[in-house]
């Protein structure tokens, strides 16, 4: 069984890896073979799901698995899978994807190898630095390849976290073991998955009973066991991250250096088990020769780090300031004079697509094909990590071929194919992939446009990868000298197409490559004033996100209000992009609209892009305003009752919601997307049901409750009437449901979705009037409860808290339909483009900095300028802050 166990026992209940024997003998590779390689999955479940989907090799047998896929991964006769390293970390699939290719291997050893990455070798670290001694917290170990450490006591107090070893596996994990921001709580969501609830004690177990040798499922151990440094099969060399002059023919801890690739190899995999041993045989601290504290393994661990220096294969960026570059002449050689004509690893991503450079005096193929970056902005729902989005690809190795296709973020598909043993071997376009341009791009792949043939070429620079569709007869034009030998790659001037020489662009931020150094450093430390020269930057905006709440509506009817209308509407007439965004659940987009309209003086109509969708919808016949606020509110305004509505209409199983609100506009967006059969505490017209405002009696509880006893999501929206008797309601529909569900042994009852509109504790409903009986307290802000408060009076109860699924800003729900696509149901907003004017930094500008947009903070709502020089948390920081947008003047204005 590939289940999980939760403890660990005083020795290994299952047989290990080493109990198969020499379980990565290579066999003898000929042309019926088939190989497939993928990598750096890095806890990503769904992309190993989809890469066996499109394998030729790979497939489920036997009934579905559930949780663990859709059968038992198998391999058919002939193939040949390698797996190129970094199995974990970036998502909730950190044990299934281990678990599953572990079995794998043990089931067909000569069919199945893995490659161990950076990754995979650091979760050696936990056992030791996690052991529950005082040292361990009193004074942590720091790596000593990480150039500016972030002590463990300054992440406590910044993090405002006791000192434990739940909040020291954060440090870890946040700080110096090369995650992301969020790992520990994507570890903590797939042992939920897998086991129902899961704690932060469940968290750290497993971590270290995963490597533990004592552990009764030592299953990060095992994969470990498994792995292999450097593979040679026929004649292709399998590392993680690349090789150079300095790694090439190396073995740590060997004065010779190998000149023979094969006999490298085979030293480099002995190395690695002898450290991989010793590490089983003393995984705790002792001390070292030098006196200093070390462990074992300790030499395996470094080398998967920058602390290796360039001496090794795992961590090393085969780029050149995020550029691929040819592997040197000295390297060229070694692989040469050993027959090897491609080298493939993972680890540094390069866009959506493996990047292919070829050695025009050797004909080496050398590809790099981690995609784990290919889209930053890709779907959060499912995996908050996600920065692949759909792009997906497999590398094929079948006699001299080398396939490489897939599937790009934007649909298209794309591939090629390489002759690997016989230089310039292809056919065009394919001839053109793996050269490099006069601006020094590389050509990348192949993909096909309205039935014409081009090819991706893309340039990187620093962290920025620009991607290019073009033709191939530019490409063939702007071939470096070098790379136009041995093809047709002649173009006659009288054949080009005007057309054929339009550019089109697709630039993305790589910034999530592989770096143990602290990603805060990375953003901007502190917020500025808008001042004249700041306006500068503010106006080069194409798109402004306003929050409704705190911008504009504690001003109706102000001369201030009446200043802020009015600073809008000009940036509207100047072509500007305005869009309002609100966590009000108690209003629908029309509703929403309509009042900033007309009880704001938004002037809407007159943005061109309203211009256009009325244009084209042919609104001229439009009879009232209202027809036309239903034609353009898809292009302006997002309420959380709306990304509720569009929740639940991808959930797909929510039908029979109790809904919790005030006003109609929830229950309307619900409609709108086909959920009409919801059981709400307010009628049709908005007004609250009688017997919600009755005392929280059993009686009344339970005859509430008999009008619909088969709800299937609790729904909590603002609402400003909320009862005890509402909340009641909520409880006991969830706690009925999980008391079936263990009763009965899983077969009915279960957890109910709860959905909040928002997370918000509280928002100003306006200010106090000048005729207040006490003058201190005249034009005062009034607070008012927020919906988030609402929902933990319902999650928090006495002996259980539940998480709701939060659809306001800033959470990600809000952000998906933000960036969605327009004929898909979202705003299309691009971000990089955009700026936030909000004035709740824990919503408002943690939503800006969650998506990459600049923010302007106003101090007009629930914010003081006391709470913003007070914050330490860099998502929440603004990048400029104001007193009122009525002060505000964009130069374009």
């Amino acid at each position: 069984s590939v289940e999980p166990l939760r403890g660990t026992g005083s020795s290994p209940s299952r047989p290990s890896v080493r109990d198969y024997g020499d379980i990565n003998k290579v066999p003898t590779i000929t042309d019926d073979n088939v190989i497939e390689f993928f990598t750096d999955v890095e806890g990503n479940w769904e992309y190993l799901i989809n890469f066996v989907s499109r394998s030729k090799i790979l497939h489920w047998t036997g009934d579905p698995r559930g949780v663990w896929g859709p059968g038992e991964l198998a391999i058919y006769p002939k193939g040949i899978l390698v797996f190129g390293g970094d199995a974990p970390d970036k998502g909730p699939g950190d044990i299934r994807i281990i678990k599953v290719l572990t079995r794998l291997k043990v089931q067909h050893p000569s069919q199945v190898f893995l490659i161990l990455g950076n990754r995979d070798l650091m979760k050696m670290r936990f056992l030791a630095e996690l052991a529950d001694v005082p040292e361990n917290l009193d004074d942590p170990w720091l790596p000593t390849w990480e150039k500016q450490p972030r002590p463990l006591s300054d992440y406590l107090v910044k993090e405002k976290l006791q000192k434990n070893r739940v909040s020291k596996l954060r440090w870890m994990l946040d700080c110096n073991t090369g995650c992301q921001d969020g790992t520990f709580d994507t570890r903590k969501d797939e042992l939920a998955h897998l086991y129902g609830t899961a704690t932060d004690e469940d968290v750290l177990f497993s971590y270290t009973d995963s490597v533990d040798p004592k552990s009764a499922d030592p299953w990060m151990l095992e994969y470990l066991r498994a792995g292999l440094v450097a593979l040679v099969l026929g004649d292709v060399l399998f590392v993680h991250g690349g090789l150079q002059d300095e790694s090439a023919g190396h073995v740590p801890g060997s004065s010779s250096t190998f000149t023979n690739v094969q006999a490298w190899a085979d030293a480099l995999n002995a190395w690695k088990e002898k450290e991989l041993r010793d590490f089983e045989e003393s995984p705790g601290w002792r001390s070292g020769a030098d006196g200093k504290k070390t462990r074992g393994g300790a030499g395996l661990i470094e080398y998967g780090t920058p602390g290796a220096g360039a001496r090794t294969v795992i961590y090393y960026n085969p780029f050149d300031n995020g550029n691929p570059v040819k592997r040197s002449v000295k390297v060229r050689e070694f692989l040469n004079s050993s027959g090897i004509k491609c080298l493939i690893s993972g680890h540094q991503p390069h866009g959506q697509t493996p990047t292919v450079v070829r050695h025009m005096d050797t004909g080496l193929l050398v590809i790099t094909a981690d995609t784990s970056r290919s889209d930053a902005k890709g779907s959060k729902v499912f995996n908050p990590l996600n920065n692949r989005g759909l792009a997906i690809s497999v590398v094929r190795f079948q006699g001299d071929l080398v396939l490489i296709e897939g599937t790009t973020n934007e649909g298209s598909k794309h591939g090629c194919k390489l002759n690997r043993r016989r230089m310039n071997g292809e056919e065009m376009p394919d001839a053109l992939v793996g050269r490099q341009l006069l601006n020094n791009a590389w050509v990348k792949t192949v993909v096909e446009e309205n039935g014409e043939k081009k090819v991706i070429v893309a340039l990187g620079v620093g962290w920025t990868v620009t991607v290019e569709v073009m033709s191939i007869q530019r490409a063939c034009m702007n071939l470096k000298d070098e790379y136009r030998q041995g093809g047709n790659f002649h173009v006659d001037m009288h054949d080009i197409d005007p057309r054929q020489l339009r550019r089109s662009f697709r630039t993305f931020d790589d910034s999530g490559y592989e770096a143990l150094a602290d990603s805060s450093s990375l953003r901007h430390a502190g917020y500025k004033q808008l001042d004249q020269e700041a306006v500068k930057v503010f106006d080069t905006a194409s798109t402004y996100v306003f929050s409704f709440n705190g911008v504009l509506m504690p001003f109706r009817d102000t001369e201030q209000g009446q200043q802020i209308a009015h600073n809008v509407n000009r940036m509207i007439r100047h072509d500007k992009r305005v869009v309002f965004i609100t966590n009000d659940s108690t209003m629908s987009r029309k509703t929403f609209l309509c009042k900033l309209i007309d009880d704001f003086g938004i002037h809407i109509f007159q943005s061109e892009l309203s211009k256009r969708s009325l244009e084209s919808a042919g609104a001229s016949s439009c009879r009232s305003t209202s027809e036309k606020v239903d034609i353009i509110k898809r292009l302006c305004v997002i309420t959380s009752a709306y990304t509720c509505a569009w929740y639940c209409k991808q959930h797909g199983k929510i039908k029979r919601p109790f809904v919790i609100t005030h006003g109609t506009g929830l229950l309307e967006e619900l409609a709108n997307v086909g959920i009409t059969d919801y059981f709400a505490n307010i009628d049709e017209k908005g007004n609250p049901k009688r017997e919600f405002s009755k005392p929280a009696q059993a009686d009344t509880i339970e005859g509430i409750m008999k009008q619909a006893p088969n709800v299937d999501a609790i729904i909590i929206g603002w609402d400003h009437c909320l009862s005890a008797t509402t909340v009641a309601v909520a409880e006991n529909f969830i706690r009925w449901n999980e008391e079936l569900f263990v009763e009965t042994g899983g077969k009915a009852g279960g957890k109910l979705p709860i959905i909040t509109c928002s997370s918000d504790l509280g928002g100003i409903a306006g200010r106090t009037t000048a005729d207040f009986p006490v003058p201190s307290f005249q034009n005062r802000k009034v607070r008012t409860v927020g919906n988030g408060t609402m929902a933990n009076a319902i999650c928090h109860r006495q002996d259980m808290v539940s998480t709701p699924i939060d659809v306001g800003k800033p959470a990600q729900m809000f952000q998906e339909v933000l960036c969605l696509r327009q004929e898909d149901g979202g705003l299309g907003i691009d971000f990089p483009s955009s700026i936030m004017v909000g004035d709740n930094l824990e919503t408002d500008v943690k939503l800006a900095n969650d998506c990459g947009m600049k923010s302007l903070l106003v101090l007009s709502g629930v914010t003081s300028r006391e709470m913003v020089d007070r914050e330490v948390r860099t998502d929440c920081m603004p990048t400029w802050v104001v007193d009122n947008f009525a002060n505000v003047c964009p130069s374009s204005s």
